[in-house]
C-alpha cells in the first residue's frame, strides 16, 4: 500500500480528499451562480469568473492526482516525471497565450 500507512489511515486520507473535492464542487457553483462583478468593469470581469474557476479547478486536479493517482504514497522520484511536464506545460500556455503567441 503506502509508505508505512495503514488502511485506517489511507481511508481517513481519502475521506478527508473526498469532503475536500465536494467543498470545492459547491464553491465553483456558488461562484459560477451567485458571484456577479460590476457591468462596468467590463472585460475584467470575465477574467475573474474565468480565473475563479480555473484556480478551483486546478486545487481539485491537484487532490486527485496526488491522493487518489497515489502520487503521495509512491516513490518521491516519480513525481518529477509530473511536475517537470506540468511546468513546461504552463510555460507552453503562459507563452502561447498571455505573450501572443501565433494567431490563427
Amino acid at each position: 500500500m503506502g509508505a508505512g500507512m495503514s488502511v485506517a489511515e489511507m481511508q481517513k486520507s481519502y475521506i478527508k480528499i473526498f469532503s475536500a473535492l465536494m467543498i470545492f464542487t459547491f464553491l465553483t457553483v456558488v461562484a459560477a451562480k451567485f458571484l456577479h462583478f460590476p457591468e462596468s468593469w467590463g472585460g475584467v470581469s470575465t477574467i475573474l469568473h474565468v480565473s475563479i474557476g480555473l484556480i478551483i479547478a486546478i486545487a481539485k486536479a491537484w487532490m486527485v492526482v496526488y491522493i487518489f493517482m497515489h502520487i503521495k504514497f509512491d516513490n518521491p522520484y516519480i513525481r518529477v516525471f509530473i511536475y517537470i511536464p506540468l511546468f513546461l506545460f504552463s510555460v507552453l500556455v503562459f507563452a502561447l497565450t498571455v505573450l501572443g503567441g501565433p494567431t490563427l
